[in-house]
């Protein structure tokens, strides 16, 4: 014959791997960095600021930091975050709750993201997709982090799944999509909704979506996305027209700004820069199923990847925003373009890619433990002095369930890649189990050194006994930094701006080059930090 038509693949060969396995990846990824550090700046001060808002001065429909209106995103993460941290209030403090809407969210994304890849590509690639997934090195920190770009991941998840769908069952697809639509407004902004539709009318170009199925999920999508995509910003026009207004005008296109003033473009290979490591190692398995599916683009199981990748890639290439969270939803459709043939990898090439994982994985894990030794029994003594210098107040300490946390990540992964009969689907588990061991090493067995170099808790608890009684402060150091001086110490700071021109006390931030202002009462700095540096001004 002179085409080639490929086997319909609609149940994955049998494979040794069992769903336990992806459920005690899951298990252990979600949970590490989630608790027993405070937020970290920047994104984890917005989010602790707007919560402590929500909960303490009842600003639930606008995301507030001390009575200024934080816009940048809409607050469905927010609202969940708050509830999370009013439920467990008794027993966890603020930060440590909040974080519990990102693991609800990812467990979300990660289910839809696996039923997108079985309606896709066929029975059993399901749990592929998720384990690529969970393996992809741009979700690690992310994914452990207080952040609404979290809800907005899972809203693409669940739009990959909703048009993988709308070919053959159109109600249940709108419906589907349509709640995507909506969390994407009520997470990020227009934007984001926007780009949903673009991919979904774009599928009409492919034959396979040219059906009545896909029209009716679309008017149902409308139907119910309308309205909830329009909920927050009707009700905030009922309430506060002109923030409104200003919304649309500055914030309603997220990176874009609002429709007032649109902003495009960035100098240009920041993401073809950040690419190679973020969305490893699911570039080139995708491209490996390109090459092998070469004669057959044509399949849906292809056409709806690859034109939700390239529509995201658009929008990064025109934004004028280098940030490497716009990435994340770009990490869904190569989810499941990497798991389409993950089953054929040669063996020289899985053992290959196992090799890399297992040597890259083992010796950063090796160092984590070694880093842990020096820290704690000051061996050895030139890594314990480089571990001092970066945080010089850490004191030694072992904390028990840490540590077995810490045990029991390593033994896992130990007992993972010494399994036989290696094949694409293994070797793929082996690179989730490594990259779950150095997240799940990273956060228990070094957790309270990086918390005192992130944390904002020593500086604030210094400026305290500085800070005026007799008048307000202002400060030029962030949102984020207002919003922590008010969670750690309970200090009000506003802006630096025209509205708060009375007030006679002025919190400088200072980088190390430049100048001290004249006049200070009061100087501060973070343990281990070079870089900035605080001063108290009387104005």
């Amino acid at each position: 014959m002179l085409t080639y038509t490929p086997p319909r693949m609609d149940t994955a060969p049998a494979t040794n791997e069992k769903p336990w396995m992806l459920l005690l990846l899951c298990f252990v990824w979600l949970w590490p960095g989630i608790f027993g550090h405070a937020p970290w700046k920047p994104d984890e001060g917005y989010v602790a600021g707007v919560v402590q808002s929500m909960l303490e001065d009842g600003h639930w429909l606008v995301p507030t930091i001390v009575n200024v209106p934080y816009l940048d995103s809409s607050p469905l993460y927010y609202w969940v975050a708050a509830g999370f941290a009013w439920l467990t209030s008794p027993i966890l403090p603020l930060a440590d709750g909040m974080r519990l809407a990102t693991p609800f969210f990812m467990v979300f994304a990660l289910w839809f993201v696996g039923l997108a890849g079985r309606d896709l590509l066929g029975r059993r690639y399901g749990r592929s997709v998720a384990m690529l997934l969970l393996g992809s090195l741009g979700l690690m920190t992310f994914g452990h982090a207080a952040s609404p770009d979290i809800a907005t991941f899972c809203g693409f998840a669940l739009v990959l799944w909703s048009l993988s769908l709308s070919r053959s069952r159109g109600w249940l697809a709108g419906l589907l999509f349509g709640i995507a639509t909506g969390m994407l407004a009520l997470s990020a902004s227009m934007l984001e909704l926007g780009l949903a539709w673009i991919i979904a009318l774009l599928l009409f170009a492919f034959k396979a979506w040219r059906t009545p199925e896909h029209v009716k999920a679309l008017a149902v999508a409308l139907t119910v996305g309308l309205p909830l995509a329009l909920a927050w910003p009707l009700a905030l026009t009922e309430v506060d027209p002109a923030l409104a207004s200003y919304w649309w005008r500055h914030r309603a296109l997220g990176t874009f700004q609002g429709f007032g003033r649109t902003a495009f473009l960035h100098d240009f290979g920041y993401y073809l820069q950040i690419f190679p490591w973020f969305a490893m190692p699911l570039w080139p398995l995708s491209l490996w199923t390109l090459w092998r599916r070469r004669a057959a683009l044509s399949s849906p199981a292809l056409q709806l990847p690859m034109l939700f990748f390239v529509v995201l890639a658009v929008m990064m290439t025109l934004s004028p925003v280098q940030a490497q969270e716009l990435a994340l939803p770009w990490l869904v459709p190569l989810a499941v373009l990497a798991a389409a043939e993950l089953d054929t990898l040669k063996r020289g090439a899985a053992a290959c890619f196992n090799w890399f994982g297992l040597m890259t994985f083992g010796l950063i894990a090796a160092f984590i433990w070694l880093g842990w030794v020096a820290l704690n029994f000051g061996w050895p003594a030139r890594l314990a002095e480089r571990a001092a210098f970066f945080a010089p107040t850490y004191k030694a300490e072992l904390n028990l369930p840490m540590l077995l946390v810490a045990c029991a990540a390593t033994l896992v992964w130990l007992w993972a890649v010494t399994r036989r009969n290696l094949e694409g689907r293994k070797a793929s588990t082996n690179w989730a189990a490594g990259v779950t061991l150095i997240w799940a090493l990273a956060a228990s067995l070094w957790l309270p050194w990086i918390d005192i170099q992130k944390s904002y808790a020593p500086l604030i608890s210094q400026l305290r006994p500085a800070a005026p009684t007799d008048s307000c402060m202002v400060t030029d150091a962030g949102l984020s930094f207002i919003a922590l001086a008010r969670y750690h110490g309970g200090l009000i700071l506003h802006p630096d701006s025209g509205a708060h021109a009375d007030c006679r006390y002025s919190l400088v931030m200072r980088y190390r080059d430049s100048d001290r202002p004249a006049n200070w009462v009061w100087a501060g700095q973070r343990p281990g930090d070079r870089k900035e540096f605080y001063y108290l001004i009387r104005r």
